[in-house]
């Protein structure tokens, strides 16, 4: 209970690029519902700003696929997301039931900044030819999709935004040779226990351990 002079509770959250999916949406509603009387304040940055915004006390928690290390915050794995290639249905490689990155180095190929894959990143980079441009970075995963479906090349994202984009005329084929995956980090400054970053912490903890299910 809260007399006229006291502030509500509140959570300053702050989501970097690439990390909005359906369990972030999950988590979300969950915390609406168990604590529907702490106000929560949504801050969509890149993962730099969100990471001082951490350190200089803007934010409560945050959320992103970089998972820093640092002492002066605690950094909590949520959940994975495996990358898979975009393409066209009509496209030449779609007939085949997996792919490798071997099997891409003759096409474009599209890749969004946000879902940085150290491991892909490095392998793409040792098939492509020196003397051509064959990765193409782009600002969004709706850029990429549009250039995916005009048949400009194929792209690389995460399985789960590929599959929901189905009517955007793309298809989605694994890759084998991984696993190529991104990750979703929770971090926050080292709270008191049961503050409302703590408490957050914990249902995104279950809302991840129910989605790996």
């Amino acid at each position: 209970m809260h007399d006229a002079t006291s502030r509500s509770p509140r959570l300053r959250l702050a989501v970097a690029p690439g990390v909005p999916s359906s369990h972030l949406s999950a988590l979300l509603a969950r915390q609406r519902a168990d604590e529907p009387d702490v106000a929560l304040a949504f801050f969509e940055v890149a993962g730099d700003v969100l990471l001082q915004g951490l350190r200089e006390g803007r934010y409560d928690a945050g959320l992103s696929l970089q998972g820093a290390s640092d002492p002066a915050l605690k950094t909590q794995p949520l959940w994975t997301e495996n990358l898979a290639i975009a393409m066209p249905p009509w496209f030449r490689l779609s007939d085949q039931a997996k792919l490798t990155i071997a099997d891409l180095q003759d096409y474009p190929i599209y890749r969004w900044q946000a879902e940085a894959c150290p491991l892909l990143d490095e392998r793409l980079a040792s098939l492509m030819p020196v003397d051509q441009e064959n990765v193409q970075r782009v600002a969004s995963f709706e850029m990429m999709a549009l250039w995916v479906a005009a048949g400009y090349g194929i792209g690389v994202s995460a399985q789960s935004r590929i599959e929901r984009a189905h009517g955007w005329g793309i298809t989605m084929q694994p890759l084998a040779d991984g696993p190529y995956e991104i990750v979703t980090y929770l971090q926050r400054p080292h709270a008191q226990a049961d503050s409302p970053s703590e408490r957050f912490e914990r249902r995104a903890l279950e809302v991840a351990k129910h989605d790996a299910k």
